[in-house]
């Protein structure tokens, strides 16, 4: 029993299942905290399938990880399982396609472009021309696009109030870019090897988790900021409970440098903070 369970964990956490799961989560909690209606199963399709596409092609292709890296392993074994995620996702897309509006369109051309520069070498200047190769510029690129995935994607074309807009925006960006480095930290020494220069081997392992820290710290003071301006505890405790839980679980990456600690308790806050939102939405 034991067996299947972990197998079925892994299955989850290494075909990128769950953090897709995650994104669209995210992307609920956004409609939650703006008082918008839900968008359509074409909407979530599309986020769920894109961001299967974008993990499983990557663990195809990937080669190098950390030391005794159990998703390695595993996707070394099962190529057959993210090859048909990934036709799976990619048919989730252009199903999805047919649902959106324009302001849909719009913002993903916007995202488009962004993964375009992101992963491709078009910056012209310099030896190093993917955003990727710049290690500050990489680590915002990223955090960026998942905070237009989630926040501004699911309210497009939408009547909200724009600055509370702005508070979710740029705690949404704050906390991705907390966990976008806490994964540049598990693979510092890979990206060393291999002369990446991403901000975490620019800055050491000690320093980025004073980074870290800091980050955080402005995570709760937006957090408080934005209860200031609407006095609504529902979202101010769940953000608090959030913050402590990814301190909590950074303290667990220094002694513990484990796959299934980052996917599934780094990435686990990308669910924990929707949950939390929606029942503290109920009881409050």
């Amino acid at each position: 029993m034991i067996a299947w369970i972990k197998k079925f964990v892994d299955f989850l956490l290494f075909t990128s299942i769950f953090v897709a799961v995650c994104a669209i989560a995210f992307c609920l909690e956004t409609s939650i905290m703006l008082n918008v209606p839900f968008n359509n199963f074409s909407f979530y399709a599309f986020v769920f399938g894109a961001t299967i596409v974008q993990y499983n092609l990557h663990y195809i292709v990937k080669k190098v990880a950390v030391k005794d890296s159990a998703r390695l392993a595993w996707s070394q074994r099962n190529k057959n399982i993210h090859l048909v995620l990934l036709i799976a996702g990619c048919i989730l897309i252009v199903y999805s396609l047919f649902g959106f509006h324009l302001a849909h369109f719009i913002v993903l051309f916007i995202l488009g472009c962004i993964s375009f520069l992101y992963s491709f070498p078009f910056i012209p200047f310099a030896q190093k021309k993917r955003i990727k190769d710049y290690g500050f510029l990489k680590i915002i690129t990223l955090s960026l696009l998942w905070t237009l995935v989630t926040v501004w994607f699911p309210v497009s074309g939408r009547a909200f109030d724009g600055v509370l807009f702005l508070f979710i925006f740029m705690k949404r960006l704050v906390f991705m870019f907390i966990l976008c480095l806490l994964f540049d930290m598990r693979d510092i020494e890979v990206d060393r090897s291999e002369n990446i220069r991403t901000l975490a081997v620019a800055l050491g392992r000690k320093r980025s988790y004073v980074l870290s820290y800091i980050v955080l710290l402005v995570f709760v003071l937006l957090s408080v900021a934005q209860y200031i301006y609407l006095l609504q505890i529902q979202f101010l405790i769940p953000m608090l409970i959030s913050a402590a839980a990814t301190l909590a679980t950074i303290e667990i990456t220094k002694k513990i440098n484990s796959d299934y600690v980052y996917l599934a308790g780094i990435d686990g806050m990308m669910l924990l903070q929707p949950i939390l939102i929606y029942l503290f939405t109920l009881i409050l």
